[in-house]
C-alpha cells in the first residue's frame, strides 16, 4: 500500500476591525478552531497543520498588503505550504480581482485552497467548478467596469474635456486641462503654413530640420523621459490631422467631434486648406479601383519550380479583379502547376504584414548597425521610427508602396504550403535612412549588408464559403497588423441581433416569427441574424473594432451554421486558435 504524501496546511485568519481582539477568545481564534477541526477531519489524507499562525487582526480585506498574508506567501514560495485553509473566502480577500489573483498564485506553486464554511476545495472537481463560476462573474465585473469607464470618457469628451494621453506639441497640460504653449504653437503654425505652401510632407520635414524645430520632449507617467527629436513624415501627419489644433475634441470610437474647452492654435482657413491637400492625396489613392491598383509584387514572385508568377486581371460583371498566375500554368497547363491563380490583394496583404513585422523588429536593425555604430542615433530612436512605419505606410501612394516593397524584398517563392521571402538588406537600409535621414549605413563597411535575410512562413490556400483565402496551416488569420476595416453590413447585423435578442428576453415579442412580422422580414432571415449573438466575445469585439479576418463577411455568417463551441468558431472563422 502506497504511503500518502504529507500535505502541510497553513491556516489564514483575518478580522477587519480591532474591536474584540483584546478578548481572551476572539474572532481570529474562532476562525482558527474551525480550520483546525477541518484539518483533523482530513487527517486520514495525511493533512498536517503547520504551527505558524498567519493572523491579520484589524486589517481590511480590500488590500493584499497584510503582514501575515505576505509572510504566508513567502512560505508558499519557499515550498513550505501545500494547502491554504480559511474560514470563509472573504477572509482571504474582499476583492474578487485580488482573490482570483491569489488563486492564480496558489496554482503556480501547486498549493490547494480550502474554504471551510463554503465547501470550496480546489483539489476537487466541484471546487474547481465553483471557482470557474466565480471567475466568470469576475470577467463580467471587469467588462461592466470597462463600459462605465468608456461611458465616462464619452460624456467628458462631449463636454469638450481633454481626457489625457500624450500631450500634443503646442500645448501644456495643467490639472488635466490644455493651455497653449506659445513657443511650441509657433512651430505648429509654421508646419501648417509650409504644408499649405509646398503641398509636400517631404519638403516640410526637410524645412523643419533646417529650422532646427523638433518634436515635443515628454516624460511618461512611469518616469521614462522621451527627448525631443527631428520630425518624420509620421509625426508630421499626426499634427496635420489632429483636430485639437482647431479647438475640437475627437471621440474616435463614436466617430464624433465636439467643441473643446481649450484654445485653438490653427484657424479654420489654414485647417481647411491643409485638409484639402491631404484629402486630395487620399482621393488619389481611393479613386483607384482595387482592380486598377499597381501589382506590388510584380517581378519578385516565383513558383516552387522556379517559374515566374506574373500579374493578370479578369473582369466579371464590369468589375476588375487582380490576381497572380504562374508562367508554368500559362505555358504548360493549369493541371500540372502546383499553384493556380492567387488573389493579388490577399497575397499582397500577407506579404506586407510580414514585411512590417520584419521592418519593426530589432533583429535586422542590429545587423545593420553592428559594423557601423552611429553616435547621433540611439537604438530607441530607430525602434520608434520603425514603429511609425505602419502609420507612414497608410499615407503613401500605391506606386510608392510598390517602390518600397521592391526595395526591401529580393524575391518571394510561393509554395502550396509556405512563402519563402528573401529580404534585401541594402534596400532595407535605404528605407531606414528615409525614416531617419541622420542615419547613414555604408554598404562597404558592413559585411552583413550582403547577406540575405530569409523568412519562411507556413501557409495554407483554402476555400472558405466559396472564397479563396490564405491562412496559417491551423486556419488562423495571417495578417495581424491590418488597419481597421469596418464592415458596416456586418456591424449592423451584429447590433440588430443583440437588439432582437433583448426584445425576446424582455418579453417585447414572444417568438422569432412575431419578431419577423414586426420587422417585416422573413423569419429565416431573422433567425440567421440572431445566430450572431452566439459569437465568442472576442470575435464580436474584433468586428466592432474593424479587425475581423479578411475572409469574414456577413454572407459567410448568414449562409452557414455557426458552431456553438467558441474554439470551433475561431477555427472556422479565421481567428487565432
Amino acid at each position: 500500500m502506497s504511503k500518502l504524501i504529507r500535505k502541510n496546511c497553513a491556516i489564514y485568519t483575518r478580522k477587519s476591525s480591532e474591536n474584540g481582539l483584546e478578548k481572551e477568545y476572539n474572532s481570529l481564534d474562532a476562525q482558527r478552531d474551525a480550520c483546525e477541526n477541518y484539518i483533523k477531519v482530513k487527517a486520514h489524507e495525511n493533512w498536517k497543520m503547520l504551527p505558524d499562525h498567519y493572523d491579520d487582526g484589524g486589517i481590511s480585506g480590500g488590500t493584499l498588503e497584510r503582514p501575515a498574508l505576505q509572510r504566508m506567501m513567502e512560505d508558499i514560495r519557499a515550498g513550505k505550504v501545500d494547502v491554504v485553509v480559511v474560514y470563509k473566502i472573504d477572509r482571504l480577500s474582499r476583492s474578487m480581482f485580488d482573490f482570483l489573483g491569489m488563486i492564480k498564485f496558489f496554482d503556480e506553486h501547486n498549493v490547494s485552497f480550502v474554504s471551510v464554511t463554503q465547501d470550496l476545495n480546489t483539489d476537487t472537481a466541484m471546487g474547481r467548478l465553483v471557482l470557474n463560476v466565480l471567475q466568470s462573474f469576475a470577467q463580467f465585473e471587469r467588462e461592466i467596469a470597462s463600459e462605465r469607464i468608456k461611458d465616462k470618457i464619452a460624456l467628458s469628451k462631449e463636454k469638450g474635456m481633454w481626457m489625457g494621453g500624450t500631450i500634443p506639441l503646442g500645448y501644456d497640460a495643467e490639472e488635466g486641462k490644455l493651455s497653449v504653449n506659445e513657443d511650441e504653437a509657433k512651430i505648429v503654425q509654421h508646419i501648417f503654413d509650409e504644408f499649405i505652401k509646398t503641398g509636400s510632407a517631404t519638403e516640410v520635414v526637410k524645412d523643419l530640420k533646417t529650422q532646427g524645430y523638433q518634436t515635443k520632449a515628454r516624460k511618461a507617467r512611469r518616469g521614462t523621459y522621451y527627448p525631443a527629436k527631428d520630425f518624420t513624415k509620421s509625426s508630421l501627419y499626426q499634427i496635420l490631422n489632429n483636430k485639437l489644433y482647431i479647438g475640437k475634441i475627437e471621440h474616435k470610437e463614436k466617430d464624433k467631434v465636439y467643441e473643446g474647452l481649450h484654445k485653438a492654435i490653427i484657424d479654420m482657413k489654414n485647417w481647411n486648406q491643409a485638409q484639402a491637400i491631404l484629402s486630395g492625396n487620399t482621393r488619389a489613392k481611393i479613386s483607384l479601383d482595387p482592380g486598377e491598383r499597381p501589382f506590388l509584387l510584380k517581378g519578385i514572385l516565383q513558383d516552387p519550380d522556379g517559374y515566374a508568377i506574373t500579374p493578370s486581371t479578369t473582369k466579371k460583371k464590369n468589375k476588375k479583379y487582380r490576381y497572380y498566375v504562374s508562367i508554368q500554368a500559362v505555358k504548360k497547363s493549369y493541371s500540372v502547376c502546383p499553384l493556380k491563380t492567387i488573389s493579388a490583394p490577399l497575397l499582397e496583404e500577407v506579404v506586407l504584414d510580414q514585411t512590417r513585422r520584419v521592418l519593426t523588429s530589432t533583429e535586422w536593425v542590429n545587423r545593420m548597425l553592428a559594423s557601423h555604430p552611429n553616435e547621433k542615433v540611439s537604438m530607441h530612436d530607430v525602434s520608434a521610427a520603425l514603429k511609425n512605419f505602419g502609420v507612414v505606410w497608410e499615407e503613401l501612394f500605391p506606386a510608392e508602396q510598390a517602390r518600397i516593397v521592391q526595395l526591401v524584398i529580393h524575391k518571394i517563392a510561393v509554395h502550396p504550403n509556405k512563402l519563402i521571402i528573401e529580404f534585401h538588406p541594402p534596400g532595407m537600409a535605404s528605407v531606414l535612412h528615409e525614416l531617419l535621414p541622420e542615419l547613414t549605413i555604408e554598404n562597404g563597411q558592413n559585411p552583413n549588408m550582403h547577406e540575405s535575410m530569409i523568412l519562411e512562413i507556413p501557409i495554407d490556400f483554402k476555400k472558405r464559403h466559396k472564397r479563396k483565402i490564405i491562412t496559417a496551416p491551423n486556419g488562423e488569420d495571417l495578417v495581424t497588423a491590418r488597419q481597421p476595416k469596418f464592415d458596416n453590413a456586418l456591424l449592423k447585423a451584429v447590433v440588430r441581433a443583440h437588439e432582437w435578442q433583448d426584445m425576446l428576453d424582455n418579453g417585447d415579442v414572444r417568438s422569432i416569427r412575431e419578431l419577423a412580422d414586426q420587422e417585416k422580414l422573413p423569419s429565416s432571415y431573422v433567425a440567421n441574424v440572431m445566430q450572431l449573438t452566439n459569437l465568442a466575445p472576442d470575435i464580436t469585439t474584433a468586428i466592432v473594432n474593424g479587425r475581423q479576418p479578411q475572409s469574414l463577411q456577413l454572407k459567410t455568417l448568414m449562409t452557414s451554421q455557426i458552431p456553438h463551441d467558441w474554439d470551433e468558431q475561431r477555427q472556422a472563422l479565421g481567428f487565432a486558435a
